[in-house]
Parts: structure tokens; C-alpha cells; sequence
């Protein structure tokens, strides 16, 4: 037998919005702090079991769910995947507020990344960007050694084709401190590019840095 909690027989102290006024939202569990965004439940399911449901698909697996699938669980619905969908993207936004970022010069890049690098690895990070130039996701594509770091052009373009951008910057550094794109950078840049071209993205620019500054392949040619 399940049992129902549903929020006209939970106590009016121990119900979610309640609760979130007297004790303050980090006291509340997941549930009820999603129940309190949901706002209702439907005729055969209440809001708490139905906001439990979802948590157990995980927030990675519900994040990833187009809207159209969300609207498939049941007791969900169009309007509330919407409110979930949502609710996952200003989330994302508040932890990574720099992800909507718009970039309209190499130094916006290197001021956004210049901390994500270590001394002593070579790494690669990329940038994706919308039709606007805005940040839609950054990730670290490979970590190297002192002087190498190796990559192929799919592990560039898998995250782009998952997050729907438009542009994709790569950014990586030199932990030796020389600014000057090796033959291999270039070549690599231009595979890149070429794979872009293929699938309907554009490569925007490569950037190589250091703890002093940057320069950009694109401004110095190499992207030609």
C-alpha cells in the first residue's frame, strides 16, 4: 500500500510553504522545495508524490529530457514540464553566472578562462556560444602533460552538438610560458575547423594563453 501525502492531510505547520517561512528554504528537503515551485498536483496525483517522482529521476537525467518527454510523465503535464525546464536553467544560471556571458573580443575569452588553467598541464577548454555570442556552456575537453595536450576534433564537437551552439572557441594554454602556436596548434586548429564546417558550426577563434596574457589565431591569421 502507498501512502498519500497529500497537503490537505499533512499538518498546516509541515506543509512546504509553511515550513519554508518559519524554518527557511535550507531546511526543506527536495521535495518540498520543488512542490512549492510546482504549486498543485493533479486529480490522481498530489503535488508532493508527484514532485518525489521526479527527484527520483535524478535532476542530471531530468535536465537532459527534452520538454517533450517530460511531458509524457505522468502527473506532470505541459505547463509544469515547462515550469521544471525552467527552474533547471536559472539554476544553472546562478551557479554558473558567467554561462550567458557575451563575448565580443579575445580578451572577453581570456578573462572568463584564465583561472581554469593549471601551471603545470596542458589543457584544452572550450566555449560554446549561441547565435548572439553568449556563453551557452564551457567545458575542459582534455588535460595534458607539461607541454602536450591531445585531443580529437569530435570530443570539441560532441558538447556542441548536445548544447545546440553556434560558435566554439578553443582555448588552451602553455604552462612554459612561450606564446606561439607550434605547427601541431595549427594544424589541430585547422582540423577543427574544418569538422566545424561540416556539421553547420563555425570555430570562432583558438586562443593560446599563459599567466601573462594571450594571443588569438584568429587576429594573427591562422585561422585562414
Amino acid at each position: 500500500m502507498r501512502y498519500k501525502n497529500r497537503i490537505k492531510n499533512i499538518p498546516k505547520d509541515l506543509r512546504p510553504r509553511e515550513k519554508l517561512q518559519r524554518l527557511g528554504a535550507q531546511n526543506l528537503a527536495d521535495e518540498e522545495l520543488l512542490a512549492i515551485i510546482l504549486g498543485s498536483g493533479t486529480k490522481d496525483k498530489d503535488v508532493i508524490t508527484l514532485s518525489k517522482e521526479l527527484i527520483e529521476v535524478g535532476w542530471k537525467n531530468l535536465e537532459s529530457m527534452e520538454l517533450s518527454e517530460l511531458t509524457k510523465v505522468k502527473g506532470l503535464g505541459k505547463v509544469k514540464a515547462i515550469q521544471l525546464k525552467a527552474l533547471i536553467e536559472l539554476s544553472k544560471r546562478i551557479v554558473h553566472p558567467d554561462r550567458r556571458k557575451k563575448i565580443s573580443s579575445p580578451q572577453d575569452v581570456y578573462e572568463l578562462v584564465k583561472d581554469m588553467f593549471s601551471e603545470y598541464k596542458e589543457s584544452l577548454v572550450c566555449l560554446y556560444l549561441d547565435l548572439g555570442n553568449r556563453v551557452v556552456h564551457i567545458e575542459t575537453v582534455a588535460v595534458g602533460t607539461l607541454n602536450r595536450v591531445f585531443s580529437q576534433p569530435r570530443d570539441i564537437l560532441k558538447p556542441a552538438v548536445e548544447c545546440s551552439a553556434y560558435g566554439i572557441i578553443m582555448v588552451h594554454n602553455h604552462p612554459q610560458g612561450i606564446l606561439v602556436p607550434s605547427e601541431e596548434d595549427i594544424a589541430f586548429t585547422r582540423r577543427v575547423r574544418d569538422a566545424c564546417e561540416l556539421l553547420g558550426f563555425e570555430l570562432l577563434d583558438h586562443l593560446i594563453l599563459n599567466g601573462e596574457g594571450f594571443i588569438s589565431l584568429r587576429e594573427t591569421g591562422k585561422l585562414d
